[in-house]
């Protein structure tokens, strides 16, 4: 499954690429997300995700791979995982570029691919579709909103 969303924020591309590095606070604008820890700086993290999808109550222990990082670019994670308990595997591929977009101007590209195997396929791609979308559309406005706020602290 493929997801894409744009976003503009209100901060400079080099404010724009730090938030991107502040893991907890990135971290926090993804929904489900519960804890991240850094593992290797820059390059590799553990992260817990927990969510309900459907009758089913999922919990991930997600690594997370730094693939690529050009500064003020772009930055290409893989994070994969399981949730045991449900026999639920999940990996994705999100890419993030940036691009300035005017003065304290920033656009953002969110680029996700998604795929989940197990119990849960038993509910059908659309449902699951459904959620991992909702998922990347939220995770975007939460990363707007906690920009527009701290662009507007930092103005």
């Amino acid at each position: 499954m493929h997801f894409s969303e744009q976003i503009k924020v209100p901060v400079s591309l080099s404010e724009a690429w730090s938030f991107i590095w502040d893991v907890q606070r990135l971290a926090g604008c993804l929904p489900g997300c519960v804890g991240v820890q850094e593992v290797d700086a820059g390059l590799r993290y553990k992260a817990q995700f927990a969510d309900q999808i459907g009758p089913y109550k999922l919990r991930f222990d997600l690594d997370v791979d730094v693939l690529e990082a050009k500064p003020q670019e772009v930055v290409r994670v893989l994070a994969s995982g399981q949730d045991r308990r449900m026999g639920v595997s999940q990996r994705a591929n999100l890419t993030v570029k940036l691009q300035e977009d005017g003065p304290s101007r920033t656009a953002l590209l969110v680029d996700a691919d998604l795929e989940v195997i197990g119990k849960v396929a038993t509910l059908g791609q659309f449902v699951i579709k459904r959620k991992a979308q909702d998922i990347v559309k939220q995770f975007t406005r939460n990363i707007e909103s906690e920009l527009k706020v701290g662009g507007a602290a930092n103005a």
